[in-house]
């Protein structure tokens, strides 16, 4: 594995939710044995919650009864790679990929012959690139830091012109919280650092460790597998188009990747498999977490129309559009 990045899992890019193990198999029903991914030692956990509200542009707030918890993400990807190389993997701190050719990974330390390459670098895939394989097009920027304070008990995202597009979060730990939020810049062509500043100014509190990353929001890529070449996470569109989450989608596709990996070296078995599995458990939910998206941005322009269309939904739709189901039955 190389990693391009010094220290693993720095600096963090991401929200930190986790929805509960039994959210996961309420959203993704065709999950097996979900346990092994979610269930995680108080360790890497930082807080948990049982309740998300949505917060309309008017200030209406909607309830909704969900299980999460917050990482330590930092924590959490130094223990995903610790358990790699305690099952054989060789990690490379600060090396690059430069190119893929005939399926040899050339990086800043060297040609990478392997049987099999799998690209789990961002929504930005260079893996993804160089193995001719499509990219998510839509990228919308988002920008995180951490909080001092306390912050309540139930995970926050406000809607409306506070994130244009998107929407703002507070996701609380034990000991302050996660404040980020996620833009359209087609809506928005402010700086994410300005809103963000402006969004915490009116929180009065203090931050630090801003940093800026893009989630994937145009759905699944056309195809994941190319030649000896697999995509996962955000490189491959896996994420939840309604809310952002990218955690939980990536470590199911990755372990489906590592497992196809695994019956390819040993046994010649198709790559493709991966694409065929990944699809059966997660494709569903994902074309409807995308549709809720697609249907938000008829709103997400104007303040006035998206309340009133928060409204219409009520506690129990947008309840739906978190665990990525249709809006209406």
């Amino acid at each position: 594995m190389i990693d391009r990045r010094r220290e693993i899992g720095y600096p963090v890019q991401c929200g930190e939710l986790l929805p509960a193990t039994k959210e996961m198999y309420s959203i993704f029903p065709r999950g097996a044995n979900l346990e092994e991914l979610f269930d995680l030692d108080d360790s890497i956990l930082a807080g948990s919650c049982s309740t998300v509200e949505l917060i309309s542009p008017g200030g209406r707030v909607y309830s909704s009864d969900f299980m999460s918890h917050s990482l330590d993400r930092r924590v959490f990807d130094k223990h995903l790679v610790s358990l790699a190389v305690e099952h054989g993997a060789r990690v490379e701190n600060g090396v690059s990929l430069t190119s893929i050719r005939d399926g040899v990974a050339n990086t800043t330390i060297g040609e990478v012959k392997a049987k099999v390459i799998i690209g789990a670098d961002g929504p930005n895939s260079l893996v993804a690139r160089q193995a001719g394989l499509q990219r998510p097009s839509a990228r919308y920027p988002a920008i995180t830091c951490s909080a001092e304070g306390r912050f309540g008990d139930a995970v926050k995202m406000f809607f409306g012109s506070v994130a244009p597009g998107g929407y703002a979060w507070i996701i609380p730990k034990t000991s302050g919280a996660n404040i980020g939020l996620g833009l359209n810049s087609r809506i928005h062509r402010e700086q994410p650092s300005v809103v963000l500043r402006r969004f915490v100014d009116n929180l009065g509190c203090r931050v630090t460790d801003i940093a800026l990353g893009f989630v994937p929001m145009s759905g699944p890529v056309a195809s994941t597998v190319h030649g000896n070449v697999m995509l996962v996470g955000d490189a491959a569109g896996h994420t939840m188009a309604s809310n952002g989450g990218g955690i939980p989608t990536a470590m199911i596709a990755g372990r489906l990747a590592g497992r196809v990996a695994r019956e390819h070296v040993a046994n010649g078995a198709p790559l493709s498999t991966y694409e065929e599995e990944w699809r059966r458990v997660m494709l569903k939910p994902l074309r409807r977490s995308l549709r809720t998206r697609r249907f938000a941005d008829l709103f997400f322009p104007n303040d006035l129309m998206l309340g009133l269309a928060m409204g219409i939904l009520g506690n129990r739709g947008l309840d739906r559009a978190i665990r990525c189901k249709r809006l209406f039955l």
